[in-house]
């Protein structure tokens, strides 16, 4: 198996897997083939852009046995680039029951020439007693160990990759388990099961959750499968929380009630009220919506799984683009925007993500701004990753007095600011620089010391203007923290030049414990060169 990654952002990453049939680009999703009966060809599909599909190798069995072994999967079905196949879970999960064991199905997908196939596993069904699915998820991790062993006496030239899906569901404890002693095995590929329920509720957040309980306990270097996830809402999120693959059928489920799927949102086609569909897409500038309602039911529910698979490829394609462009973080908070049950997945996302920093690139070579817009803007590892490092490994040079100079009056980056290069050139002429440590606070980022201003992100971001309260706010509680620091490593003085008077915060800079605390007011680029040369006399007195 060969996976070879691209490129990155957040967690998300485009990569190239290598099968026999062809390489697959990530981040990719499978639609679902009824082997039976197939209401979009597989034509229309590659026409559309796909360029591989999922079927179910335990209904192949049942419906065309020995046939399929004798012509092999991708003649059968007319295909000619990566199949990947389902071992009848999904029917376990649904029936209770299939007729075929674990060995049978995964000896089956080796001789029918699949290119990916799934191990025969235990579904996590929601609602299932804690005793009972860690019972299940060890009956999986037996059924794993035992296909591997089997895989290499049935396929020894490892034609077949093997996914090895974890299990566990919402039990988070027993999810993270799952994930471990899989992750051991050495699987090709590695899935994450059961969140159809999640899906059809819209309960996003869980998934985040269940995304980041996972992808903490499995080798960074594998790819990871969705089962089921096929919605433009959660696509980007799971990307950015590192899921390479997904599969789904929801383009002909969706189609057969009349749903629409969109970028932002599903609609019925009854509840269209303007003439056409807002879509690009064939169906949608060859039918309006009045021609579509007036069709059979078979050739309506065709033409809109058609519809579903254009917007579910345009979707994949956007979030490819976000991450060369590095704008992952930015799209998700525009798909969050207006929908409180994306939001959530967002805020959930920002909490995943922090346990997944050492597998989130270091951006400290990009040159493209970062545009910080809300409170979530903020959470978004670059920044995370600055303020972890600025409180926990900086160490500030030596001195006895802070300088703290108001940010939004001085132009980045701030070592290069008129202002601020006389400052220093002034304090150096002086013998004055090893007495002073000097931090700009940025109005959103918070306390950044001169000398590591030009470091990514900190002089490369944007910010709204006039400046909302929650970033200031955030700002300052960062000022604090590691004014904190500097007391505890020393420094006995600090004065503070700012842009307006806020009492709160200065009474809290007050309460710190320092022993002189000075407080300025500066509210232009003239008043705060005014004040210079007052400073530097008072440093020169201390």
């Amino acid at each position: 198996m060969s996976f070879e990654i691209l490129d990155k952002d957040l967690a998300g990453r485009i990569g190239k897997l290598r099968t026999r049939s062809g390489i697959i680009e990530t981040p990719a999703l499978f639609p679902v083939i009824n082997p039976i009966k197939q209401v979009v060809t597989l034509n229309e599909i590659s026409n559309i852009g796909f360029n591989q599909v999922i079927t179910n190798a335990y209904l192949l069995r049942r419906h065309y046995g020995d046939l399929v072994k004798e012509v092999s999967i991708h003649k059968l079905l007319n295909w000619d680039k990566p199949i990947m196949t389902d071992s009848g879970a999904y029917q376990l999960l649904m029936y209770g029951k299939v007729d075929v064991s674990p060995e049978e199905i995964l000896k089956y997908e080796i001789e029918i020439g699949t290119d990916i196939g799934v191990i025969l596993d235990i579904p996590t069904q929601w609602g299932r007693p804690r005793n009972i699915v860690l019972l299940e998820v060890e009956e999986t991790l037996r059924r794993a160990r035992a296909a591997l062993v089997k895989a290499r006496m049935w396929d020894p030239d490892h034609k077949m990759l093997i996914v090895g899906p974890v299990q566990g569901g919402d039990k988070l404890g027993i999810l993270s388990y799952s994930a471990e002693k899989i992750g051991e095995l050495g699987f090709d590929i590695y899935a994450i099961g059961s969140p159809t329920t999640l899906l059809e509720e819209y309960d996003f957040s869980m998934i985040m959750r269940m995304i980041a309980t996972v992808k903490a306990r499995l080798p960074p270097g594998k790819p990871v499968h969705l089962f089921g996830a096929g919605h433009p809402l959660i696509l980007p999120f799971a990307v950015a929380m590192g899921v390479d693959f997904f599969d789904s059928a929801s383009y002909v489920l969706y189609a057969r009630d009349d749903r629409i799927i969109l970028r932002d949102r599903t609609v019925r086609l009854n509840e269209i009220k303007v003439d056409r569909i807002p879509c690009n897409c064939p169906v949608c500038r060859k039918y309006s919506v009045k021609e579509l309602m007036s069709m059979n039911k078979a050739e309506r529910e065709r033409l809109l799984a058609i519809h579903n698979l254009y917007v579910l490829w345009e979707e994949i394609q956007e979030i490819k683009a976000r991450i060369k462009e590095g704008t992952l973080w930015e799209y998700l908070e525009e798909k969050a925007g207006g929908d409180a049950r994306v939001k959530s997945a967002l805020l959930a996302l920002r909490k995943g993500l922090r346990a997944l920093l050492k597998v989130i690139p270091d951006e400290s070579g990009r040159v493209r701004a970062l545009h910080i817009t809300s409170v979530e803007s903020l959470y978004r590892p670059e920044i995370v990753r600055h303020v972890e490092r600025l409180l926990n490994n900086y160490e500030p040079p030596q001195g006895c007095i802070v300088l703290v100079l108001p940010g939004e009056l001085l132009d980045r980056p701030y070592i290069r600011d008129s202002i601020v290069y006389w400052l220093i050139d002034q304090l150096s002429t002086n013998n004055l620089l090893s007495k002073v440590h000097v931090v700009i606070n940025n109005p959103v980022l918070g306390p950044i010391p001169y000398e590591i201003s030009e470091i990514y992100p900190l002089s490369q971001h944007e910010y709204p203007e006039p400046i909302p309260g929650y970033l200031r706010l955030f700002s300052y509680h960062l000022l604090r923290k590691y004014l904190v620091k500097l007391r505890e490593r020393g420094f006995t003085d600090i004065m503070v030049i700012m842009k307006e008077n806020y009492g709160k915060i200065i009474n809290e800079l007050m309460n710190i414990g320092f022993k002189e605390v000075t407080i300025l007011e500066a509210k232009s680029r003239q008043e705060l060169y005014a004040l210079i040369p007052w400073v530097i006399r008072e440093i020169g007195n201390i």
